[in-house]
């Protein structure tokens, strides 16, 4: 356990990994494995009913400043139990991250916490560290959006990225639309209740385990049938057949019917282009042709 490691052995400790998402955050270790909690990214003040997420953009520093030092005291002394003053720490952030809060989150580290040193490392990089490679196309499909960025010989290439505001954000919302226009609840008074009447709106908690537990994500060929009978004007694609209804316990007296065609349905938001004629399939297109322009002009050689 790292809270006694390096007892008498006078070496330098294991750095602190923290990847600090919008929606969870993963801390950890360097070296090991896995992380060792993921938790969300958000605290709860007293007379506060809804949780207050940390990774705010919009806000000022003094009230930026005062949610980063909780959240990241709860990581240490809850979650790590390390002294912060003995590990150096390694950050891992997005490429689009604005400089207000990067500069806040080190002010939080180096002056509250007082840690040796800390390095921001790109979220798109590190991730090739696990595989051993030094090149790849890097999606990140997050919370708010996605974005991928290609890497080469462990080098961003940051004039070839591309974002949309694709994520699991953007799955709930349409999930639990959804869920409030197409699923009935049984009660313990009643049956087949239409779920806004037994709740006004679903949870973001509830959201997130119904999508990890209930929804999957289509192969090619029936997700195009499922688009096609969406978008078909003229009645003649057919759906194709949707798995089976689930029942899911919302409490001891509260049964949720989750119909079959919204488990294999949620997910393909992702790959339907919008009006611009943009999915996360058309982003990964875009990244490859701007590569090969990019690579062409500096006159580098591709291999294919």
């Amino acid at each position: 356990m790292p809270l006694y490691e390096g007892l008498g052995s006078g070496g330098e400790k294991t750095a602190v990994v923290i990847d600090l998402g919008e929606s969870f955050t993963k801390c950890g270790f360097a070296g090991e494995n896995g992380p060792r909690c993921i938790i969300r990214s958000e605290i709860r003040k007293p007379g506060i009913p809804k949780p207050i997420k940390v990774v705010q953009y919009h806000i000022n520093t003094e009230e930026l400043y005062s949610y980063l030092t909780e959240f990241i005291h709860m990581l240490y002394f809850r979650h790590l139990l390390v002294n912060p003053r003995d590990r150096r720490v390694v950050l891992i952030e997005s490429v689009l991250s604005p400089s207000h809060f990067r500069e806040t989150l080190t002010r939080v580290l180096f002056k509250y916490f007082e840690v040796p040193s800390v390095l921001f490392a790109p979220s798109h990089l590190m991730s090739l560290l696990t595989l051993g490679i030094n090149s790849a196309m890097v999606l990140d499909c997050g919370y708010a959006e996605s974005l991928v960025l290609p890497i080469y010989e462990g080098i961003p290439i940051l004039s070839c990225w591309g974002a949309l505001p694709l994520g699991a954000k953007a799955i709930h919302k349409e999930l639990e639309t959804q869920l409030l226009e197409q699923c009935t609840a049984n009660t313990g008074t009643a049956k087949d209740q239409s779920l806004p009447s037994v709740m006004s709106s679903v949870s973001e908690e509830l959201v997130e385990d119904i999508k990890v537990r209930i929804c999957f994500v289509s192969d090619l060929h029936r997700g195009l049938k499922i688009q096609a009978s969406k978008f078909n004007l003229d009645g003649t694609a057919e759906r194709p057949v949707p798995p089976p209804d689930v029942d899911y316990p919302l409490d001891g007296q509260k049964i949720l019917h989750v119909k079959g065609s919204i488990r294999d349905s949620v997910a393909e938001l992702l790959f339907e282009q919008d009006n611009e004629e943009k999915s996360v399939a058309t982003l990964i297109l875009d990244a490859l042709v701007q590569v090969c322009s990019h690579f062409s002009i500096l006159k580098y050689p591709i291999y294919y």
